[in-house]
Order: C-alpha cells, then structure tokens, then sequence
C-alpha cells in the first residue's frame, strides 16, 4: 500500500507590487530628499564663502614702504606727484625715499624706468636754482678731465668757452650737473658731464661743445 506524500505549501518570497512600492519609499525617505537639501545647503555656503573671499580688501604685502616711479623719466625731469606711488619692497635699496610730499618738483639727475624704487641719489640736490622749467639737459665734456672727478649731481658750476688765445666767454653763469660720466669708461676721450642750463644759453653750450673748449668753474 503505497502512501503519498504532500508537501504543505510554504510562504510565497517573491515580493508583491505593494511589497516594491513600499521599499521604494523606504529608500527613498532613508538616501533621498534630507541628503539632496544637506547637499545643496553645503553648495550654497561654499558659493558664498567664495564671494565672501572676494570681496575681502587684499590684505597688505610685507615689507617696506618706498616710493616708485609710475612712468619712465629723461634725465633733468621735473616730478610731479603723479610720478610716484607708495609701493611695499621687502628689501629697499639704501637712500629708499618714502615720502611723496617733498618729491614733487624735485628734479632726477638721471633718466629713471617705471616701476623703479626712488633713492634719493636720483634726485639734484635743491639747494640753489632749481634745474626744471626754463632749463634743458645739455652733455659737455670738460677740457680739464680732473674736474670731472670733483663733480656730483646737483652741483653749480658756471660754463666757460675758451679759444685758441686763451680768452675766455663765460656761457652759462649757472649751470646745475645732472649725470656725471665714468671717467674710467673711454680713456681716449674726457668722460662726458650732463647739465641743466637754462633754455636760452643751450645752444650756444652745445655749439662751443662741438666747435671750441669748455671749462668748468666751480661757483
């Protein structure tokens, strides 16, 4: 006598519609809306700790304070306040000047380059007739190269023709040295002087230069 088995139906495992729609949610409410707000609420603080950064005044350059120059600039040109700006150098050259008030109508005593840092070496010494306006840069070169090494920017000295005869006509009573030439660099020729003479005496300097001999007297 044979005896049949039967097996006794188990839970069915597979998931029902219903059963996805809820762990769908599930999901959903556990990884979905509350991250994407966190995230997004992290993206806008950083936009705005960006623009924030940007908008912040640059903060100051280490160093020292020095004047330099905002354009380039011939020899004998007359400063204006215009020409220099307060710029911060970590290592300033020696004679560094730093205040722009005393600059203006200071007169440089060689030709300088943009951004330069302003010693007061670059400037003719004021005491005596300013060499700015009515005044022009002119080279010589003294006939008596001696002189040349006891001649610095900003000194006075009075400019004198001398002919064959040994007469002497005095050009320029008045004349302030701009630049002061290597006497070192040709051997063969007297090192050249530059200087501020006034305008109308100009061309008979640069005449007598080229033509005759030129001296130099200290005043």
């Amino acid at each position: 006598m044979s005896t049949r088995l039967h097996r006794r139906p188990g839970p069915d495992l597979r998931p029902t519609p219903l059963d996805r729609v809820r762990q769908r949610w599930a999901d959903r409410r556990r990884g979905g809306r509350w991250p994407r707000n966190l995230r997004r609420l992290l993206a806008a603080a950083l936009v705005l700790t960006a623009a924030a950064l940007l908008l912040l005044p640059t903060p100051p350059v280490a160093g020292t304070p020095v004047l330099v120059l905002t354009r380039d600039l011939p020899i004998g040109a007359v400063l204006l306040a215009t020409d220099v700006t307060t710029t911060a150098v970590l290592r300033p050259p020696d004679g560094a000047l730093t205040d722009p008030g005393p600059v203006a109508g200071r007169v440089l005593s060689g030709a300088a380059r943009r951004g330069e840092v302003l010693t007061d070496v670059r400037l003719v010494d004021p005491i005596g007739p300013a060499p700015g306006p009515g005044r022009v840069a002119v080279p010589i070169r003294p006939a008596d190269a001696t002189v040349i090494d006891l001649l610095r920017p900003g000194m006075h000295v009075a400019v004198v023709a001398v002919d064959d005869a040994g007469g002497a006509t005095a050009l320029v009573a008045d004349a302030v040295v701009l630049l002061v030439g290597d006497a070192t660099a040709r051997r063969d020729e007297q090192a050249p002087v530059v200087l501020a003479v006034p305008q109308d005496s100009a061309d008979q300097v640069v005449a007598a230069a080229l033509t005759g001999t030129l001296a130099l007297r200290f005043i």
